[in-house]
């Protein structure tokens, strides 16, 4: 349910692939490392108006977004996800709205287990005490 505008301005990217102004027109947005930053810009007010069906992305984008989704999915490639991401990941997931159906979906029982036990190679903590130090 996309208006012309929208429509338009995804048409007439530069520098963008069909196949991903394809995706984005049938309302999969994918985050990825394009050189077109309007391209991204385009995805992200489209997700916070709620108009995509499925945004596909790395854990790196997962601190970048803060819109609200009704479920999630961490597909078993994302095995060294830090715990921060996995719980801001979560956290994503069922916010601002009440009397809605919200799931979060693992594929790799790794993720959880980086949660709830202990981390002994947090890669966050090595780097924050280096450039403490």
């Amino acid at each position: 349910n996309l208006d012309e505008e929208t429509i338009l301005k995804v048409v007439l990217l530069e520098d963008i692939d069909n196949i991903w102004k394809i995706l984005l027109l049938i309302g999969i947005g994918v985050f990825k490392s394009f050189t077109n930053i309007a391209y991204t810009e385009i995805i992200k007010k489209l997700a916070e108006e709620q108009k995509l069906f499925l945004i596909i992305a790395s854990s790196d984008y997962i601190y970048g977004t803060n819109y609200n989704f009704c479920h999630g999915y961490l597909s078993k490639d994302l095995n060294s996800i830090t715990p921060e991401k996995t719980i801001q990941a979560i956290g994503r997931i069922g916010r601002k709205q009440s009397n809605c159906i919200y799931t979060m979906r693992f594929r790799d029982d790794t993720i959880l287990k980086n949660i709830f036990l202990p981390n002994f190679d947090n890669i966050e903590a090595v780097n924050l005490n280096n450039l403490l130090s």
